[in-house]
């Protein structure tokens, strides 16, 4: 338009009814709009990429095998140590250790993530004192095991259940269970198969994974909402949605004696977490005991006079009511 600025773009009028409109607006206006639909379009592109990164490194921590050469052992308290292979349904091959001490009485260990039997050796040992025969395995995708991802104790229970069939070929008839963290929560996933157990001892179990998400992410200040990706992906990898992973559901199949233990410090899992397991579990025999300023830790290491004194106890617990029911 002759003679208009060259800041200012022409005015069209439009009349609806009695009612004109005009329209115009500046260079500087049209092209700030532009360039702030750009950002905002390239914020949540970035916000978008940078939540799936997270999501998929995420997914791959959590099932990544954690496989690792073990140097075998010879001897364990005393006793001669035998490797043995444990086939489970599924067709994992599992790599373990077993230790003979009594004919009849003998207890699975199982580690938690990030580890394998090694971790088990200082329990082992207590348990052989006591007088049971030890199993310590590695479960699937750890240690020497097979296996292609770890699923938090839901396909892992396979695995406990391989063992105890594995025991029970061998004649034992009094079989007890002793996880930490992850092994723990396999334990309560394999609950309602092995109901005949003899004895369970739980340490640091998560109740549900969306406790166990949400409690770690509340140490960076993230909102639960960004998981909800995460639990897609890995209910790819367990072959279960993620909700069924609680826990806490399968204490009420916990009908043999238990020991449920944890630090009343962990940042993973908290008090009411651990006492709502307790609460759920069905047994008539029950025991809670929390380490006091304990954390996501080896009790039998950091508490050792506590921890054998607390299982020491529980153990003659179970003997005491096994001769009553004799």
């Amino acid at each position: 338009m002759p003679g208009a600025p060259l800041t200012q773009w022409p005015r069209v009028s439009i009349a609806i009814g009695d009612v004109v409109y005009q329209t115009g607006r500046t260079r500087r206006q049209y092209f700030m709009k532009t360039w702030l639909k750009r950002v905002l379009v390239f914020c949540i592109v970035s916000f978008l990429t940078l939540w799936g990164m997270v999501v998929v490194f995420g997914v791959y921590f959590t099932v990544r095998p954690r496989t690792a050469t073990i140097e075998e052992l010879d001897v364990l308290a005393g006793r001669p140590v035998e490797s043995v292979s444990i086939e489970t349904s599924d067709q994992v091959a599992l790599s373990a250790w077993y230790v003979s001490e009594h004919a009849e009485r003998a207890v699975i260990l199982l580690a938690g993530i990030d580890s394998n039997r090694r971790a088990c050796v200082e329990r082992a040992a207590f348990y052989l004192e006591a007088g049971y025969s030890v199993l310590l395995p590695d479960l699937r995708a750890s240690g020497q095991s097979g296996g292609r991802a770890v699923t938090l104790g839901w396909r892992e229970r396979k695995d406990l259940i391989a063992c105890y069939a594995y025991l029970r070929d061998r004649g034992y008839r009094h079989i007890g269970a002793n996880g930490i963290s992850l092994g723990a929560a396999t334990i309560c996933f394999a609950l309602p198969e092995l109901p005949d157990l003899a004895f369970v001892v739980l340490e640091s179990s998560y109740d549900t994974l969306a406790n166990a998400v949400r409690n770690r992410l509340a140490v960076v200040g993230a909102p639960h909402f960004i998981a909800y990706p995460y639990y897609l992906g890995l209910s790819l990898f367990t072959g279960t949605p993620a909700w069924r992973l609680r826990p806490l559901d399968y204490m009420a199949y916990c009908t043999m004696p238990a020991l449920i233990m944890a630090g009343d410090a962990e940042i993973e899992l908290s008090v009411s977490e651990t006492q709502a397991l307790y609460d759920a579990c069905a047994a008539a025999h029950k025991t809670l005991y929390f380490f006091r300023g304990g954390r996501h830790e080896d009790f039998l290491r950091n508490y050792p006079e506590q921890y054998t004194e607390v299982l020491e106890t529980f153990l003659n617990e179970i003997a005491s009511y096994a001769r009553k029911a004799a």
